[in-house]
């Protein structure tokens, strides 16, 4: 890679970059800062840290107040919204905002805190923020590079950002099935035809692992479209293997305790996590073993269950409740597999951060798991929603060796540094720079 010079970069993402999912954007901030590269990171609502550019100087948006003055809604939708009548999507379908001219936040709001110019503009998260109509508007004030870095469906429908079992984004969506609809020409279908006009203007490049490139070459939005591979940024430093037995004590665990499984969900009611699978293959795993054998084993859980999930789990469990993200890798490192049941997902990022802490993983044939576990020695890909071959991958991991064991977390670390690493992913997103700087040199 030959550069001149380093782009100036702007990070977009709506969700908050100290919680949950949305440390995955702060992360991208952090190891392009690290690497010497100019970049600011924009995000919805104000935080406490001085680095970060917000949209709104307040921290709570919940009030009316708040939404009349920042929001943007067709009259239509707020005399509708008003009276009880707009139609929310069904179960199992995700919707952040219905029309694409009308974003959830004004553009205006957005364009006043991009000041400065940039060379390249990353967009992760966007619901609650952005919508294509957002993304022309800064694309007309800065003439730059876009990167979409997605982490749903969004950028080859009509509006949905998980498409579930719908295949109308191979047709340019209408019917959408979302919201019962029977016209061809309903709001997700005008989302389409919009959005193709934005996507020809901007010529965005979309970011995808083979998971999600299998959906953009069926999407008739991105027919015509450039995407390239990526693996997301794990930061490795902050990721990585840890003294086991230290964190052992730290928790308390026994001796005893010989195999420790751990799974954790934000949102278990969400059926794209497949916890309903899972559920299923613990409890077959759980029957293949001895009585001996069940008390090798303790399963621990992240995320604030309740006492009903937990009911489900014939194994000993550890409920951690809310883990802070800072002490996640304290979690993979001491587990001898992590469990990943989603059966609709691009990612999930924990499956990649797991692998960066040396520890295997079970899922189903889905997202990232194609890329990183699928015939790679780092844990066990199951047929998508077959929880026996998910109970098989867990038997499986649970009946190495040490010296098995000891193998496999060592090619978890290895794969994690050659396609998650932080030094790695930046060089590749400077390629990607420099390839469409010059093919767009070349079009003019």
């Amino acid at each position: 890679m030959s550069v001149n010079r380093f782009p100036k970069v702007l990070i977009i993402s709506s969700a908050n970059p100290f919680k949950g999912p949305g440390r995955l954007a702060w992360d991208n901030y952090l190891v392009i800062k690290d690497f010497g590269i100019e970049v600011d990171f924009l995000t919805m609502y104000k935080t406490d840290n001085p680095e970060v550019k917000s949209v709104f100087e307040e921290q709570n948006s919940d009030g009316w107040k708040f939404k009349l003055k920042y929001c943007r809604k067709s009259l239509k939708d707020r005399i509708l919204n008003k009276m009880g009548l707009l139609k929310s999507s069904k179960s199992g379908f995700s919707f952040f905002y219905r029309k694409e001219n009308a974003p959830p936040v004004d553009e205006k709001w957005v364009l006043k805190k991009v000041d400065k110019k940039y060379d390249l503009v990353i967009v992760v998260f966007w619901q609650g923020l952005l919508s294509f109509s957002t993304i022309e508007k800064l694309y007309d004030k800065l003439k730059c590079q876009f990167h979409f870095r997605f982490v749903d469906y969004s950028p080859m429908s009509g509006g949905c950002h998980f498409t579930m079992d719908c295949d109308r984004y191979k047709i340019g969506c209408g019917m959408c099935p979302a919201f019962g609809s029977t016209n061809k020409s309903d709001f997700t279908a005008y989302n389409v035809k919009e959005r193709m006009r934005i996507y020809d203007k901007v010529k965005p490049v979309i970011y995808g692992n083979s998971y999600m490139q299998s959906f953009y070459k069926d999407s008739f939005l991105l027919k015509n479209m450039q995407y390239e591979s990526s693996y997301p940024i794990v930061n490795e430093s902050e990721f990585s293997p840890l003294n086991r037995l230290e964190i052992r004590m730290e928790l308390g665990i026994s001796e005893t305790k010989k195999f420790l499984i751990l799974f954790g969900c934000q949102h278990l009611n969400d059926v794209r996590k497949g916890i309903n699978y899972l559920f299923e293959a613990l409890s077959i795993f759980y029957e293949t073993l001895n009585e001996e054998q069940r008390k090798d084993i303790l399963l621990l859980v992240i995320g604030n269950q309740d006492n009903e999930v937990l009911n489900k789990i014939s194994f000993d469990t550890l409920n951690l409740g809310y883990v802070d993200y800072s002490k996640l890798a304290k979690l993979y490192a001491v587990s001898d597999i992590f469990l990943s049941p989603s059966v609709h997902d691009a990612g999930p990022m924990m499956v990649n951060q797991s692998l960066s802490c040396g520890t295997p993983v079970v899922a189903f044939e889905v997202g990232t798991v194609i890329d990183v576990i699928k015939n790679k020695g780092t844990g066990y890909c199951a047929e998508l929603k077959n929880s026996a071959d998910f109970a098989r991958g867990i038997y499986k991991i649970y009946k190495h060796t040490d010296e098995e064991r000891q193998l496999m977390r060592k090619k978890c670390r290895e794969l994690a540094l050659q396609t998650t690493a932080s030094e790695v992913r930046v060089k590749a997103m400077l390629d990607i720079y420099e390839k469409y700087k010059r093919k767009c040199e070349r079009d003019t």
